[in-house]
C-alpha cells in the first residue's frame, strides 16, 4: 500500500472488501466448509485440512493429527505427509478427509465435528513455557489504517488474547507496542505494556486497541525506512522497564506493507525515485537476530516470531518507482498494495522449530487477526511447548 507515500494521496478513503485477485466468492475464505487463506489460515475454531476450513476434535500437531502449516508437530512426534506420527512412522489414526460441506469421512479416522466447539491446542507439557512477552511492531504508514482497525477491533484481539492465555494449557503474559520508527513501548493508561497478572483480558484487549490505534500515521518515518524488526529490536535492548522475563517465551509480531528497511527501499536502487529513498544502512537480519537471542540469555528457543507482511516469493507487478510488489490492490492507480519482505521472510526462517511463521498480507486486511491466531494456536502453541526455562 505504499502508493499512499508515492502519491501523497492522503485524503483517500479507505478501500474496503478487496483480495489481490480483486475476485469474490459465495464462499467466505477462512469460513467452515470454505477454502482456506493461502497461507493456511481458518476463522476462529476452525482448522485448514487438506485447504478447507473445519472443525476438528483433533489437536493440530498431535499424535495421528495434522501437522501444523509450518510442519511441526508436539514434541517427540514427526511430521509425515502432513500426518504427526511418532519415530516408528505409525500415527494410531488413517488421514482425515473431508467433503466439500467441509464435514468429514469418520471411517477409520479421526471425527470431524462439524457441530462446534473449540479447536484445542496442544497437548500441554509441564516443562514448557508457563509465561509469554508478547511484542506488537506495527508500520505506522496511513497506507496500514485497515490493517490496524482489523487487528484493534475487540472481538479480533479478544480472540487472539484467548488463544494467547491457552498457550501449552495456561500461561501468563505480557503484550507491548511498538511502532516501525524506534519509538519504543507505545503505552496506554500509565502501563508502558499490558500484563494478565494485573489487568483483565478486557482491559488488555482496551489497553491494546487504543496504543495500536494511535500508531497510525504518527511513527515519523521517512520514505523507504519503515523497519519493524530494527524497532522492536531497539525497543526490547534500550528497555528500562523490565518487560522481558528470562523464563518467558518472547514473541515478536511484526506486522507491515513493506520490509524492513527493504532493499528497493535504499537510494541506489536506481528508477525513478531514488533520490527520495532511503539512507540509513540496515544491520544484517542474522545480527539482529543473533542481538535478540542474545536478550533472551543466548537461548534459541526462547524467540519467536509471527510475520504479517509481503511474500517475497509472490509477485503481481511493479510500481512506478520499479519496487516489486506482492499484490497491487485494486483501484490505487498503480501496483502498490504491499511489497516484498525478504529481510523478514529470512528473519522468521532463522526460528528454531516451529518458532517461525509467515503470513501474506495480501490476503486481506481481515484476515491479519485469523493470521496470528492461527499462528499462535499452532506454531506459538509448540514452541512453547518445546521451550524448557532453566530452573
Amino acid at each position: 500500500m505504499r502508493w499512499l507515500a508515492w502519491a501523497g494521496a492522503l485524503g483517500i478513503g479507505v478501500i474496503a472488501g478487496w483480495a489481490c485477485n480483486g475476485s469474490a466468492s459465495d464462499c467466505s475464505i477462512g469460513s467452515q466448509g470454505c477454502d482456506c487463506t493461502a497461507g493456511g489460515a481458518c476463522d476462529p475454531n476452525l482448522t485448514c485440512i487438506d485447504g478447507t476450513c473445519v472443525v476438528v476434535d483433533c489437536p493440530v500437531g498431535g499424535f495421528g493429527c495434522p501437522c501444523t502449516g509450518g510442519g511441526a508437530c508436539d514434541p517427540g512426534l514427526s511430521c509425515v505427509d502432513d500426518v504427526c506420527t511418532d519415530e516408528g512412522g505409525g500415527t494410531g489414526n488413517t488421514v482425515p478427509t473431508t467433503n466439500d460441506d467441509g464435514t468429514g469421512d469418520e471411517s477409520g479416522g479421526f471425527k470431524l465435528d462439524v457441530g462446534g466447539g473449540d479447536v484445542p491446542l496442544g497437548e500441554c507439557n509441564e516443562t514448557g513455557c508457563t509465561q509469554v512477552d508478547m511484542l506488537f511492531a506495527i508500520d505506522s504508514s496511513l497506507s496500514m489504517s485497515e490493517e490496524i482497525q482489523a487487528l484493534t477491533a475487540s472481538g479480533a484481539f479478544n480472540s487472539i488474547v484467548t488463544t494467547l492465555e491457552n498457550l501449552n494449557c495456561g500461561v501468563e503474559y505480557r503484550v507491548g507496542v511498538t511502532n516501525d520508527n524506534d519509538g519504543g513501548f507505545i503505552g496506554f493508561g500509565g502501563n508502558p505494556w499490558f500484563d494478565s497478572t494485573t489487568m483483565t483480558p478486557e482491559q488488555i484487549q482496551q489497553a491494546f486497541s487504543t496504543a495500536a490505534g494511535s500508531i497510525l500515521g504518527s511513527g515519523g518515518t521517512a520514505i523507504g525506512c519503515e523497519h519493524v524488526l530494527s524497532s522492536a529490536r531497539s525497543t526490547l535492548a534500550l528497555d528500562t522497564s523490565g518487560f522481558l522475563r528470562s523464563d518467558a517465551l518472547l514473541v515478536l509480531v511484526l506486522i507491515t506493507d513493506v520490509d524492513d528497511y527493504g532493499y528497493y527501499d535504499q537510494q541506489g536502487f536506481g528508477g525513478p525515485c531514488d533520490g527520495f529513498l532511503c539512507t540509513e544502512v540496515p544491520q544484517p537480519v542474522q545480527q539482529i537476530y543473533d542481538q535478540l537471542v542474545t536478550l533472551k540469555g543466548g537461548v534459541p528457543e526462547a524467540l519467536a516470531t509471527i510475520v504479517v507482511a509481503g511474500d517475497p516469493d509472490v509477485t503481481e507487478g511493479n510500481n512506478t518507482c520499479g519496487q516489486p510488489a506482492t499484490c497491487c490492490g485494486v483501484g490505487l492507480g498503480e501496483c502498490a498494495q504491499a511489497h516484498h519482505a525478504p529481510r523478514l521472510w529470512e528473519f522468521a526462517s532463522l526460528m528454531v522449530g516451529s518458532n517461525g511463521f509467515t503470513g501474506n498480507i495480501c490476503e486481506g486486511a481481515a484476515q491479519v487477526p485469523l493470521l496470528i491466531q492461527d499462528a499462535l494456536g499452532n506454531n506459538i502453541d509448540l514452541a512453547c511447548q518445546t521451550y524448557e526455562p532453566e530452573g
